[in-house]
């Protein structure tokens, strides 16, 4: 059975959650993103890789872009691997409060405690969408 999570008014005048998407696998995204779209209200912004979640997050410091809800973020992607990028959010002054959370395909129970985020296991979709949905859902209930 599919858990579903109810989430509304995370993003700017209440405009649907904001989830910045970062994997440098075409097909996955692509899959990964309809599914999100389909199934939620939910504003999907894609990045294919670490250098592209940057280049957005600087657009966004900007004024160019809304508020992210949430960035997913795979661990393992070529040049800026998704710790790195992580390592960088969490320095970053104004990227630090962005929940996030991370894919993998590595199934490590003791990841989520070494990273202090949440971590779900890229191979099953409906895992990391119930996870991003429990993210959105714990942003949600703190606005």
């Amino acid at each position: 059975m599919t858990e579903r999570a109810v989430v509304s008014g995370v993003g700017i005048d209440g405009a649907p959650p904001v989830v910045l998407l970062v994997d440098d696998d075409d097909e996955f995204r692509t899959a990964f993103v309809e599914l999100l779209r389909s199934e939620e209200e939910l504003d999907v912004v894609e990045a294919a890789s670490g250098e592209a979640a940057l280049a957005h997050l600087e657009a966004a410091g900007r004024g160019r872009e809304q508020r992210l809800s949430l960035i997913v973020i795979d661990l393992m992607m070529p040049s800026i691997s998704g710790l790195e990028l992580l390592q960088r959010l969490r320095r970053h002054p104004r990227w630090r409060s962005i929940p996030v959370m991370v894919m993998t395909a590595v199934n490590d129970p003791m990841l989520p405690v070494r990273l202090d985020v949440p971590v779900a296991y890229k191979l099953d979709y409906d895992s990391v969408r119930t996870q991003v949905m429990r993210q959105l859902a714990r942003v949600d209930s703190r606005h």
